[in-house]
Order: structure tokens, then sequence, then C-alpha cells
């Protein structure tokens, strides 16, 4: 029997550190070795989820990096933006891979991280080295490196969906982007926004224009297509437990049909196991608790305006079911294990 990868995940307790240790301890080829969160004194990770009696028998603790290197192969760095960067470099100088699920690796350009994320950035060495997590399109990257960006949540439903269009040069490059997220997208917080009487049945759009999400879509689809689309991007909160749909406005170049587009992305996808390409417009509840992409379209009459919808569940193929997918290609499993 091949010996099992060693995982550690910090931000344990958060929503995308939780489906981690959901998700890996149904995986067969690793063993979770490590929890640490921030934490007044350690505890037994199933007292703080009873769901995980009997299923994970771990203290999850405030993290000790120089413990957790000794003890794992790979750590998920479940942690909110602007903290990654202080914690990852030394995990990397001990020679162990690193998934980090903030933003603090996705984008190239420092000073936009900076402007976004009102933080100078402290790691741009490593930023340089940082792979995109986006299997789909940059699984060769992925597989020699050790140091995974995974996507944001909003960006990966959005770059799926326009990817091939832009690649193909097929649409105009000003385009509108209309994001409907759950709750569970803004993290484990305690805020009055978030509390079940301000979420339940109830929407609202935020940060129209300025989302921190905009520049990584931007810079993303420049670098897989060299064209820089001019994206405007209206993100809301829907009062939904998981979930984000997508809906994308594009005009075509030239006169194109149904017939046509579902052909192109076919073809970009036909090896992408989660990526799902439909003959009619995709529905949120058929991609929740998966990581599946589903893709679909529509256009107008005039075969020049089209709408592409795209929907993902935002703690699975949006944070940690693609972590695990980056981890799976990393180190030569089946790209579904344990995702399945």
């Amino acid at each position: 029997m091949e010996e099992k990868i060693k995982v550690a995940i910090l931000g344990a307790t958060g929503f995308t550190g939780e489906k981690l240790v959901e998700l890996l301890l149904k995986h067969p080829g690793v063993e979770i070795a490590y929890l640490g969160a921030l934490l007044e004194k350690p505890t037994l990770y199933s007292k703080l989820f009873p769901k995980f009696e009997g299923k994970i028998n771990l203290i999850c603790e405030l993290p000790k990096i120089s413990e957790a290197v000794e003890k794992a192969d790979i750590f998920f760095l479940a942690l909110p933006h602007t903290i990654s960067f202080k914690i990852a470099p030394s995990i990397l100088k001990a020679k162990k891979k690193v998934i980090d699920l903030s933003a603090d690796y996705r984008l190239k350009n420092s000073k936009i991280y900076e402007e976004y994320y009102k933080k100078k950035h402290q790691d741009k060495r490593n930023l340089k080295q940082a792979v995109y997590g986006l299997v789909e399109f940059l699984k060769e990257e992925i597989q020699k490196a050790d140091l995974i960006a995974n996507p944001g949540c909003y960006p990966i439903s959005i770059i799926l969906a326009l990817a091939p269009l832009l690649k193909e040069d097929m649409v105009k490059l000003r385009i509108i982007v209309d994001s409907k997220s759950s709750v569970s997208g803004g993290g484990r917080k305690p805020l009055i926004d978030y509390h079940y009487l301000s979420v339940s049945n109830n929407i609202w759009a935020y940060k129209p224009f300025f989302h921190q999400h905009t520049p990584e879509i931007v810079e993303v689809l420049k670098y897989l297509s060299k064209k820089e689309a001019e994206i405007t991007f209206i993100p809301h909160v829907v009062g939904i437990e998981a979930g984000i749909y997508s809906t994308i406005y594009v005009d075509f170049k030239k006169k194109i049909d149904t017939k046509g587009v579902f052909k192109l992305y076919q073809n970009y996808y036909r090896d992408a196991p989660f990526v799902r390409i439909k003959e009619s417009l995709p529905k949120l509840k058929d991609v929740v608790r998966t990581n599946f992409c589903d893709i679909g379209f529509s256009l107008d009459g005039s075969g020049r305006k089209g709408v592409i919808c795209s929907c993902i569940d935002n703690l699975m193929k949006g944070a940690s079911g693609n972590a695990i997918q980056n981890m799976n290609v990393m180190y030569g499993f089946d790209e579904t294990e344990g995702l399945l």
C-alpha cells in the first residue's frame, strides 16, 4: 500500500476549512495530519464540529508552523486575505507544497493587490512563482508547482464561461457580468448583514464596479487569451446556503448560431471532468454540494447578442473542491479523486 500524502489545514474552523476536512476524509490518498485555527486553546476538532465525531481524532490549535511542517507534506491555507503571505514563505522554505485559498498570490501585479486589499504585499518573491489554480487551462503548470493560488469563487465561474470566447476572439471586449452568491461566500463572520433575519429571503448588490475579484478576472482572462476585456462586474448576495450563479452579457463580433457556440464549449472542455456544457440554461441546484461548473447560453434572434450562464457551489468548485482538484493534479492522483 502506498504511503498517504500528509495534509495540514490552517484556518480549519472557517467554512472552506471545514469543507476541506469533510472532503479530505473521503480521499483515499491522503491523511489529515495537522489542523490549525485562531483558537483560545487547543480543542478536539470533533468538539468544534460534532458531525466529525468518530471520523477524525485531531486537536485543532493555534498554528505552530515549525511543528506543522514536521507533520505535513502539503498545506491548505484557508485563511483571511493578507495573512497567507506571512505564513507561506516559511512553509515553502521547508520544501512543503502550499495551496492558498486566499487572494494573496492570485494577482501578479502587487500594486493592484495593494489597491484592492489595502495592504502592502509582503512576499513578492513567491508571488512570482505562484501558479493560478485553474486546472482546466493550466494543468501542466500546476503539475510542477509548489505554490498554488486557488481562484476566487466569482472568478472561477466567470473565467470558465468567458475564456473560450475570448481565446477564439468571438466577442467584443466590453462585457457585463451579473453574479449572485450565497451568504457563505463571505466567510464565517459575526456581522449583522449575515444574521439569519437579514439574509433569509433577501438579495442585495454590493461593491459594484470595485469588487476585489474584478482585477483577478481581468488579469487571468488576459493571461489566457492575450486580450484585456473591460469587465463591468456587479455581485449580489442571495439568502441561500450555497452557490454562485453568473449571467454574462456578450456581443459577438460575427453572427453565430446555437450549434456553433455549443460546439466551441464542448471542444474546450471535452477533457475537463468538472465542466458540464448544457443545452439549456443551467440551474443552481444541479451543482450545489458538487465540484461541477455547469455552463449554458442563450442567443437573441440576430445571433449577435447572447448571455452565457454558469453556476458552481461557492465552497466546492469555488474554493475547497477546486483546491483538492489542484492537489490531485500536483500529486498525480486522478483529477476527480475524493470529489465525486
